[in-house]
């Protein structure tokens, strides 16, 4: 029967396998961990001591000196602790004291210690200082000779900085002092040569000109709008009212605007600026002529008022017609008429004015450009002048504050400058700080446990041993069909006993019971009722096995035949007191059949076909007879017929057995003991037997509870009890009496055997 290959299935890790793992392997574990302790325990002897030198060194500045804005001494510290670790100054305190400790400490590099340098907190700017070696007074003198050049480097520094600082502020004054020297020259030059007083004096008259100019314009653009403005409503005006727009629209056009009020944080100008000339910004008042002419033309509208009332009164009594009335009404359309021609007048002289502005606005632009041409170029000449001028300030102003820091800064250096004092002196610890028994004790369990576990479980997860039923199922892909305890294993190369039978094995007749059950119910299911017992090497308990199932099969009333073909080390005869000859040899070379040797057991209803006498040609034997007739004469005298037969691996005898003969075949093997390739390798040389299934033998359930066991062979996990109070009990020794626990030399040689199989597990 082919073995098939089932896909392997995604497992998730369960923690009851690393309990296995603690339980199965804690021999390693023990080991890795006393080799640890034992390794910890000599570098605590052997090691050479260490012994730690300490002081505590206070950076302070003097208190009547500091200052708010200084900066806080404890910034600094991280400058100190970088310069106490540095290589250069270790060395250099290492060469300070070579003449006195060469040739005890040995070389430079073993002179130079390193240092630690700790900020203690809450004692202010306080470094705690230490350092470490197997010489406490070479401790001492180096930390002392460190302190000095640290003292000496740290004092160097500072004056250095301030040097470096100071002569470059120096320089960087003198070259000011040379370019306020040339920009003051520039300045000189430049009034020398433009003039610069009549320049301003002539800018501040072209200016106030300008400005006047400026004002002008604009009140007589201003009376210009107005006037437009005016026009549609003046065309039926009285001349009155046309004399008396014009005149509101000149006082208009004379309006200037408010100055405005200068901000608070303005500069006030020295002097009032002068007011523009009279000439140009007055108005004339209205002459005495237009003053007659107004006055006339409201004559005129006073007669016209008189004479329509008296047209008025005259027309009660008086006929129109009447030359009275006719006269009167001809002085009236004659006064209208004069009116009318005064508004045409007024109307006239407004559009005259019109055009005038107009002129007098166009020569006061001319003149305006003219002046602002004037104006630009003082205005020019007194910007660059302001621009040189500038520049003489920021120069002057810059010099100023570079002689002001160089000044802070030499005050405060001297305010800053730090002193040093050793509040505890150098020291040398009592006890050494290394070796530390409970940190190496520490280290040493934690490695221990940590590479016994972690070797464990890369044995664990290497060994390539058939272990559980997923095993069976998944990895070799048979059926499982049940187990036997480890104890019933125990001196299994020296005695095959029927367990069953005795009274102590309560706890292996139960097992072998459910295995009994698993197996006949699999060869009722295939109608089967010859089975082929092997496995792939010797020492699997395939013997014992096919012996005591055969006996509990028996003891159901069932008549069972067990046939030793195990041709070449048959022991089923020992195991049930019967003599090994005439046997399944002597019925295969003699054309016998099986009939002819059979035995009588003591067990009722069991008998036995020995081995038989040894032969040298067992596989010409065999594949030379016809195996079917051979149990074809007594197969209808049994119910079960128990073939058991030589290892695979060893002899091909039951290859040609499985293959050839009836029957089917049972595939024992041993937990912990065979290899999964070499039972896949086996099981390949049977592929074309059919292969019922395989029966797990030495499950160790004694070892721990049932917790892992339920989850590896959750139909044994029960027996575990039974099988370890019949283990604890009872032993077989070498003649199948009982012996009451194994001797010292047997529990060493049973050690042996555990760590061959857990580093050679294909031995």
């Amino acid at each position: 029967m082919p073995v098939s290959e089932q896909p392997q299935e995604e497992q998730k890790l369960d923690f009851r396998i690393y309990i296995g793992i603690l339980f199965f392997r804690w021999q390693i574990i023990a080991v890795c961990f006393l080799y640890a302790l034992l390794a910890g325990v000599l570098y605590i002897h052997v090691a050479p001591k260490q012994h730690r030198t300490f002081c505590r060194l206070m950076i302070y500045r003097d208190p009547n000196l500091e200052i708010t804005e200084s900066i806080s001494p404890w910034r600094s510290l991280s400058s100190h602790r970088y310069l106490l670790q540095s290589e250069r100054l270790r060395e250099r305190a290492a060469k300070s004291l070579i003449e006195t400790w060469g040739e005890t400490i040995g070389t430079l590099r073993k002179m130079t210690l390193d240092v630690d340098v700790e900020h203690l907190r809450a004692f202010g700017a306080t470094l705690d200082i230490g350092v470490e070696s197997g010489n406490p007074r070479y401790n001492e003198d180096f930390l002392r000779a460190l302190l000095a050049e640290h003292r000496e480097e740290w004092n160097g520094m500072q004056n250095e900085a301030s040097d470096s600082a100071a002569a470059m502020l120096t320089e960087e004054l003198a070259r000011l002092e040379d370019r306020i020297r040339e920009a003051e020259d520039d300045l000189i030059e430049y009034q020398r040569l433009h003039d610069i007083a009549r320049v301003e004096a002539r800018g501040s008259m072209e200016s106030r000109y300008l400005q006047a100019l400026m004002t002008r314009r604009n009140q007589l653009t201003t009376e210009l709008m107005i006037l437009e403005a005016q026009y549609p409503a003046l065309q039926e005006a009285n001349p009155t009212v046309i004399n008396d727009v014009g005149r509101l629209t000149r006082e208009t056009g004379l309006i200037e605007p408010e100055p405005e009020e200068p901000p608070d944080n303005a500069r006030q100008p020295e002097t009032q600026p002068e007011q523009p000339p009279v000439s140009v910004t007055a108005e004339p008042e209205i002459t005495p002529a237009e003053a007659d002419q107004l006055h006339g033309w409201q004559e005129l509208r006073v007669t016209l008022t008189r004479l329509e009332q008296k047209e008025r009164e005259l027309r009660r009594n008086l006929q129109p017609s009447h030359p009275q009335m006719q006269a009167l009404q001809k002085e009236i359309a004659a006064t209208r008429n004069a009116l009318d021609l005064a508004a045409e007048t007024e109307l006239e002289k407004l559009k005259d004015r019109h055009e005038a502005l107009k002129i007098q606005l166009e020569a006061i632009e001319a003149a305006e450009y003219k002046w602002q041409a004037k104006n630009l170029l003082a205005s020019q000449r007194s910007s660059e002048l302001k621009r040189i001028a500038g520049v003489v300030d920021r120069l002057e102003e810059n010099y100023a504050n570079l002689y002001s820091r160089l000044h802070d800064m030499r005050v405060a250096e001297e305010l800053k400058a730090e002193h040093f004092r050793l509040v505890e002196q150098v020291q040398t610890e009592e006890k050494p700080v290394w070796p530390d028994p409970l940190k190496i004790l520490i280290v040493a369990l934690a490695v221990g446990l940590g590479s016994g576990f972690g070797i464990a479980l890369l044995i664990q997860t290497t060994d390539d041993k058939i272990q559980s039923i997923r095993d069976v199922e998944q990895v070799l892909g048979i059926p499982f069909l049940g187990g036997v305890p480890f104890w019933v294993h125990s001196g299994l190369e020296r005695a095959i006993r029927p367990i069953v039978t005795e009274e102590h094995a309560s706890g292996a007749i139960e097992a072998y019971r459910a295995l009994r059950t698993s197996v006949v119910a699999a060869m009722k299911k295939m109608n089967e009722k010859i089975a082929v017992v092997t496995s792939a090497d010797s020492r699997e308990g395939k013997t014992l096995t096919a012996l005591n199932m055969a006996i509990m099969i028996a003891q159901m009333g069932n008549r069972v035949l067990l046939v030793d073909m195990d041709l070449r080390r048959g022991r089923l005869h020992r195991s049930l007191g019967l003599e090994k000859a005439p046997g399944a040899s002597d019925a295969l070379r003699e054309k016998l059949s099986l009939r002819d040797v059979i035995q009588k057991s003591r067990v009722e209803n069991l008998d036995l076909v020995p081995t038989g006498s040894s032969i040298e040609n067992s596989s010409e034997l065999l594949q030379s007879t016809d195996l079917f007739k051979v149990f074809a004469d007594v197969q209808n005298d049994y119910d079960y017929i128990f073939v058991d037969t030589s290892p695979i691996l060893r002899v091909t005898d039951t290859v040609i057995l499985a293959t050839q003969g009836p029957g089917v075949t049972l595939y024992v093997a041993r937990v912990n003991h065979t290899p999964k390739p070499l039972i896949r390798y086996s099981l390949e040389m049977l592929k074309d037997a059919r292969v019922l299934g395989l029966i797990m033998n030495s499950i160790e359930l004694h070892k721990i509870s049932s917790l892992y066991y339920s989850y590896q062979y959750p139909n044994y996990a029960y027996y575990s009890n039974a099988y370890a109070y019949g283990y604890s009990h009872y032993q077989y020794g070498e003649g199948g009496g009982p012996a009451y626990g194994p001797t010292l030399a047997e529990r060493f040689r049973k050690l042996g055997r555990k760590i061959r199989a857990a580093l050679l597990p294909t031995e």
